[in-house]
């Protein structure tokens, strides 16, 4: 009986969800149904009012092409009716324009040219009378030409006015008298100048032959002197060494104070080139003998530093070796205040040797 009875609910709960389905299914298709019919009827209105536009349209162009032909025609006859009339005006009007611009053309053919010319007349005379007559300086200048012009056109009669004025002043003695003086002042200057021209360069090569050996002489004064200065110096260095308990003086070699480094007493003209380093001087000396003071290697190490200056600004190192005396004694800004100078003046600073060339170098 429980079995039957739950069978039949079964079935009724199957019979409900197929009524369901069924409703469901015929709901969603009365929709579908419903939205292309709605559509179909949109697509059909809104043909109709496609076709009740295109009508209108063309209802409208038939109108208006009707309306221009008629205004088309409406003019042809009024053109064909006025065209002679308005030609009439027309060749009037063309007329009297062609008349005008005759009149207009021919006054200003007339009438500017003779202004040009008489505005130019006017400010040519304006000008003349301003600048060659009010004008003192203009007035000499127009004498000038005027004379000038009178000269050159007529060579004779300007021959013969100076003819008559050199008479004229020769007529007095005095003037007479100076010019044959002067004449003689004259030939006598020529003659002078003229030998003194011929002797000139032999004179001037004797100046350079002299200027050499001055210079040379010089030079080997200077080389003796400054070998003589340094032996004294060294002699003197090593006896003080030796009073002072320094050790072997020969350990420890210092330079002579003429801004040149050591070298060898024969050497006749000394080179910077061959310069010995004070840092190696000073290892040396250090090496074999007891230790300096801080005070000597303070005084060394300042003197070493002053040595590497410029011998004439004490400013800049040196960096520049001066040929053919080999001396490294000037920086470069000093060489080319020296080359500048004048060729006699471009000496070495040291031997006054002449400066034939300079090179460069980086210490």
């Amino acid at each position: 009986m429980l079995g039957s009875i739950v069978l039949v609910l079964e079935g009724l709960l199957e019979s409900l969800k197929m009524m369901g389905y069924l409703t469901m299914h015929v709901l969603l298709r009365g929709k579908e149904h419903l939205c292309r019919g709605l559509l179909s009827v949109l697509e059909g209105c809104g043909i109709v009012v496609s076709l009740i536009v295109y009508f209108t349209n063309t209802v409208v162009n038939f109108v208006l092409i009707a309306t221009q032909n008629a205004y088309v025609v409406a003019v042809s006859v009024l053109q064909t009716v006025s065209c002679p009339l308005q030609k009439v005006l027309e060749l009037t009007l063309t007329c009297l324009t062609c008349l005008y611009s005759s009149l207009v053309g021919t006054s200003v053919l007339l009438w500017s040219p003779c202004k040009m010319v008489l505005d130019f007349l006017v400010s040519l005379v304006h000008m003349f009378i301003s600048i060659f007559i009010l004008n003192i300086y203009g007035l000499l200048l127009t004498v000038t030409i005027a004379l000038t012009t009178t000269a050159y056109l007529n060579p004779e009669l300007t021959r013969n006015v100076a003819l008559r004025t050199v008479d004229y002043i020769f007529s007095y003695t005095a003037i007479r008298r100076l010019y044959l003086a002067l004449s003689a002042f004259a030939s006598a200057t020529s003659y002078v100048l003229s030998a003194a021209l011929q002797h000139l360069p032999r004179i001037l090569h004797h100046l350079y032959l002299l200027e050499q050996r001055l210079w040379q002489h010089l030079s080997r004064l200077r080389t003796q002197l400054s070998s003589q200065l340094s032996l004294a110096w060294r002699a003197w260095y090593h006896q003080d060494h030796r009073a002072h308990g320094d050790g072997d003086p020969g350990d420890q070699r210092r330079d002579p104070p003429d801004g040149r480094a050591g070298e060898p007493a024969h050497l006749e003209v000394p080179s910077s080139s061959r310069v010995r380093p004070e840092n190696e001087q000073l290892s040396t000396g250090l090496g074999s003998k007891p230790p300096v003071p801080a005070e000597n290697l303070l005084t060394l190490l300042k003197e070493q530093e002053d040595r590497k200056k410029c011998v004439i600004c004490q400013d800049s190192n040196k960096t520049v070796v001066l040929l053919p005396c080999r001396h490294l004694c000037l920086c470069r800004g000093c060489t080319n205040i020296l080359l500048r100078q004048p060729l006699y003046q471009q000496n070495c600073p040291l031997c006054r040797h002449m400066i034939l060339n300079t090179m460069d170098v980086y210490l």
